[in-house]
């Protein structure tokens, strides 16, 4: 591995463009650093490390000292291994993330399974994956029925032909049946809809939803449960008919193998981020192809260095063997950039009809985007002030 010339990191906020609700509570801005890795011919490569609201202030503050103490390092020293990060936990695997995507970036590593991609400055119109870009769906927010079925057909005349509906908020399952049927409604029986319920439910509570919302023929219903148990998740899906998936419990490897051999579900949802990079995220989507089981990539809410590296990950995705509940591949989560004022690319990813591709333009590296210095300055988290999340129950 050729030597580093420097290290950069930028502390970033950037708000969203409006409150978005979940059922734990409101999103109002993103934190996040951006890593850039320079080697001895120039060449940068970017990645970005950030932690979702549960991790708390410790892990901010933790994830704070890791980066300073990376940004400080001099080159030649090299970089902590995956082990050492691991030790620091979630965030750990946030550096790791960041390190890794810079590192593929450069073309320093590969993924798992996947062919070798040329960097911007050498792609052509060979590079079928790069062009065409991987399908994603649409995020709607927890809202009530008229608003959400606004929001769905606007999104499906768009292009999307897969919609997230965030739930779990909901105190009445009437509350829920409401909304799913009104968008259901909205745009028909062609459009996949999917729901994400961010660990909100109980056992029972989650039983008796998902029977009265089988009837919309759902494409799968998102991290049903809270808790980490695989059994629990393993005794819904041999209660209810609407496959399940498992995303906040998706922390590691071993966490998806734990998952896998419990077979407590249909799909994974991987964010790189979490589980610690891009690299780990491949191989989880490889021991779950084996088993057929697919995995959607999926965001943390991160600005376009992150979902760079998820739609590298989901464009080299491994084919999932049949025998699943699901008979189709999936869209991925990666559709979330323009929930924020700003990308921080001087290129945006480019959405279109329900496909996101990276840029790829001159200087860019293996993910396909640069680093837009002007946001990064106006964004940086030392000038910017204000919360990020705001809990329901705060």
């Amino acid at each position: 591995m050729k030597t580093l010339a420097a290290i950069h990191a930028d502390k970033v906020l950037v708000p969203f463009h409006r409150p978005f609700p979940t059922s734990t509570g409101m999103w109002l801005a993103r934190e996040a650093w951006i890593i850039r890795l320079v080697d001895a011919d120039g060449r940068v490569g970017v990645g970005e490390a950030v932690l979702e609201p549960q991790d708390g202030t410790t892990a901010a503050t933790v994830l704070d000292l890791l980066v300073r103490e990376l940004s400080a390092r001099h080159p030649s020293d090299g970089l902590p291994t995956a082990q050492e990060l691991e030790m620091h936990g979630s965030p750990g695997r946030a550096v790791r993330a960041a390190i890794d995507a810079a590192h593929f970036d450069l073309g320093l590593v590969g993924l798992p399974g996947a062919v070798a991609r040329p960097r911007g400055d050498d792609a052509n119109d060979d590079d079928e994956d790069a062009l065409d870009g991987v399908g994603v769906n649409a995020t709607l927010p927890s809202i009530g029925p008229e608003a959400s079925a606004e929001a769905a057909r606007q999104s499906a005349s768009a292009g999307f032909a897969t919609l997230k509906l965030k739930a779990g908020a909901e105190r009445e399952t009437s509350v829920l049946v409401d909304r799913v049927r009104a968008i259901r409604a909205a745009v028909g029986p062609d459009v996949r809809l999917r729901l994400d319920v961010n660990g909100a439910w109980d056992l029972e509570t989650a039983t008796d939803r998902l029977e009265a919302v089988e009837r919309f023929a759902l494409e799968y219903v998102e991290q049903p449960l809270a808790g980490d148990d695989p059994a629990d998740l393993a005794e819904l899906r041999r209660r209810v008919r609407v496959p399940l998936a498992a995303d906040e419990t998706v922390t590691s490897l071993r966490a998806a193998r734990l998952l896998l051999d419990a077979q407590a579900v249909d799909v994974l949802v991987v964010k790189p981020v979490r589980v610690g990079g891009l690299v780990v995220a491949a191989e989880i989507a490889e021991l779950a192809a084996d088993l057929g089981v697919p995995v959607v990539i999926s965001t943390l809410f991160e600005t376009g260095v992150g979902i760079a590296a998820g739609l590298a990950v989901a464009a080299a995705l491994p084919d999932v063997r049949d025998g699943g509940r699901l008979e189709h591949v999936p869209d991925h989560g990666l559709a979330t950039a323009g929930l924020l004022e700003h990308d921080l690319l001087a290129e945006g990813l480019v959405l279109d009809g329900g496909f996101l591709r990276a840029p790829r333009g001159p200087g860019a590296g293996r993910l396909g985007v640069r680093v837009d210095e002007r946001a990064l300055t106006r964004y940086g988290a030392d000038r910017a002030t204000g919360p990020v999340w705001e809990a329901w129950d705060a």
